[in-house]
C-alpha cells in the first residue's frame, strides 16, 4: 500500500522534459534517483481499498498537490545547491610582480576555494585536481532523519458520489543524501590580462530513505472513525555516478598597481549532468562577477557576483505540461585572506555566501484531527515560497611542497540551516602551473 514519489510524478508528470515533465512510469526513467523519494502518498492504493472515487475531487486534489509540491521543494534544493557548490580555484603557486620594474616574488599561494584577481599569465597552463565529499542532514532545518509527512484521501460512494470517508495518513521519512564530487580544472594564460578556465565534474550520487511510523485513521463522513492501520516500514535506495554540469569561466583583469588588482569575470554553467540523477541542474547558468584582490602576506580579497539560471524540468511547481520555471539563483559573495605562514606553506581563509530568490522551502506543521473518539495530531511538512541566503566557513592550508606543485587541504562548514545542510565538508587537491 505504500506509495514512494515515483506514484505523484507518474500522475503530476510525463516523459517531455522539455514540456516540464518526468515520466516515472518509463521503464527507463523510473530508476532515475528524483524517482525514489519516499513520500508516501496512498493515492492509488486508497483508491482500490476504499473504492474507486467519482465524485468531486477536491479531497483527492488537496492531498495531491501538498504531495508533489513537498516533492518539488527537495528536487528545487538539491537542483540549486548541488549545481554552485563551491568549486576549487585556479590560484596556486607564487606571484611574481614588477616592483620599480624589479621582479617581486609573493610566496602567498592564495585561496582554496575562490579565485584571486590575478591572471596566471600568457601562455601558462594551470591544472588542479580535487576530491570532497558533501553528506546532507537537514533541510530548511528539519532533520532528513526524521522528515514529518501528513496526508488525506477522500474515498467516494461510486454511485452517488457522497463522500464514504476520509484517510488521514501521518508518517516519518528519514533520508540519506550524499554527493561524492572529484574536480577537474584547467586554465590558460590567454593574454597577459585574460584567463580561460574549464571545470570538470565528476560525481557519485548516494540516496537512501526508509518510511516508518506510517499510521493510517480512516474517518467518515460523519467524523466517526472507523478504524486505524499501520504499516511496515519501507526501504529504498539507488547510487548513480556521471559527469556533472561543465563551467566555464573568462577572467580579464581590469585594473592592476603594485600590490592590488581588481577583475571581471563570467561563469557559464551547462546542463550536461543527469539532473534526474542530481549529476546536474537541468538548467544553464550565467554568474559574472567581481573579484579583487591585494598581494601581501595577509592578502585579503573579495568577490561578487549574481546567479542567474534558465528553467529546469526539476523545478515545476504546477506539475504541468510547460511548467517549467527557472532555478533560484541570487546574489553570490566572498570575503577571506590568505595568510602566507612559511614560504612554501599558506592558510586561506573564507566568508562564501549564496543567495536564493523566492524559492520552495520546505517548513513543518503539525494538523490536529477531531473525531468523535478524541484528537489526533498530524505533524507534517508543507511547501513555502521565501527567499534565503546560504553562508559557509572555509578553512583550509595550501603547500606547495616542490616546484610549482601544490598540495591543499580544506574543510567547508556551513554556518546556518538554510536549505540543505551539509556536515562539515572535507576537500583535498592538488595542482600544477606549467
Amino acid at each position: 500500500m505504500k506509495r514512494t514519489l515515483q506514484l505523484l510524478l507518474m500522475a503530476a508528470l510525463s516523459s517531455s522534459g522539455a514540456l516540464g515533465q518526468i515520466n516515472c512510469a518509463n521503464s527507463a526513467v523510473a530508476q532515475k534517483l528524483v524517482c525514489l523519494f519516499p513520500f508516501s502518498t496512498g493515492v492509488l492504493s486508497n483508491d482500490r481499498a476504499l473504492g474507486t472515487p467519482s465524485g468531486p475531487q477536491s479531497g483527492n486534489s488537496a492531498a495531491f498537490t501538498q504531495a508533489t509540491q513537498v516533492a518539488e521543494s527537495l528536487n528545487i534544493a538539491i537542483a540549486s545547491q548541488a549545481s554552485q557548490l563551491p568549486l576549487a580555484s585556479a590560484s596556486a603557486g607564487t606571484v611574481v610582480i614588477l616592483k620599480g620594474g624589479v621582479p617581486e616574488t609573493f610566496n602567498n599561494l592564495g585561496p582554496i576555494l575562490v579565485d584571486r584577481a590575478q591572471t596566471i599569465g600568457k601562455g601558462r597552463v594551470f591544472v588542479g585536481f580535487t576530491a570532497s565529499q558533501f553528506v546532507f542532514t537537514s533541510i530548511d532545518g528539519t532533520s532528513l532523519g526524521a522528515l514529518p509527512f501528513s496526508y488525506f484521501r477522500t474515498a467516494y460512494n461510486p454511485s452517488t458520489g457522497q463522500v464514504q470517508s476520509n484517510t488521514y495518513t501521518t508518517e516519518s521519512a528519514n533520508l540519506n543524501f550524499r554527493i561524492n564530487q572529484y574536480i577537474g580544472v584547467a586554465t590558460v594564460g590567454l593574454s597577459k590580462r585574460i584567463d580561460a578556465s574549464v571545470i570538470i565534474p565528476w560525481e557519485h550520487v548516494s540516496f537512501g530513505d526508509a518510511v516508518s511510523g506510517s499510521t493510517n485513521y480512516v474517518v467518515a463522513a460523519n467524523n466517526v472513525e472507523l478504524f486505524k492501520y499501520s504499516l511496515p516500514k519501507q526501504y529504498s535506495s539507488g547510487t548513480k555516478s556521471g559527469v556533472g554540469d561543465l563551467v566555464f569561466n573568462v577572467k580579464s583583469v581590469l585594473a592592476s598597481g603594485e600590490y592590488s588588482t581588481f577583475a571581471a569575470g563570467i561563469n557559464f554553467r551547462t546542463p550536461t549532468g543527469d539532473d534526474l540523477n542530481f549529476l546536474g541542474s537541468g538548467a544553464w547558468g550565467f554568474n559574472p562577477y567581481l573579484v579583487y584582490s591585494y598581494l601581501w602576506k595577509v592578502s585579503p580579497h573579495a568577490k561578487i557576483g549574481y546567479q542567474w539560471n534558465t528553467s529546469s524540468e526539476l523545478n515545476n511547481p504546477t506539475n504541468t505540461a510547460g511548467g517549467n520555471q527557472n532555478l533560484p539563483g541570487g546574489v553570490q559573495y566572498d570575503v577571506g585572506a590568505d595568510w602566507a605562514m612559511r614560504k612554501r606553506l599558506t592558510f586561506a581563509g573564507d566568508l562564501l555566501g549564496s543567495q536564493y530568490l523566492n524559492t520552495p522551502r520546505l517548513v513543518t506543521t503539525t494538523t490536529t484531527l477531531s473525531t468523535t473518539t478524541g484528537q489526533f495530531s498530524l505533524p507534517s511538512s508543507v511547501s513555502s515560497n521565501s527567499t534565503y541566503s546560504i553562508s559557509n566557513l572555509s578553512l583550509g592550508l595550501k603547500w606547495s611542497p616542490a616546484g610549482k606543485l601544490v598540495l591543499s587541504g580544506n574543510v567547508l562548514i556551513q554556518l546556518n540551516n538554510n536549505g540543505l545542510h551539509a556536515r562539515p565538508a572535507p576537500l583535498l587537491g592538488i595542482s600544477y602551473k606549467f
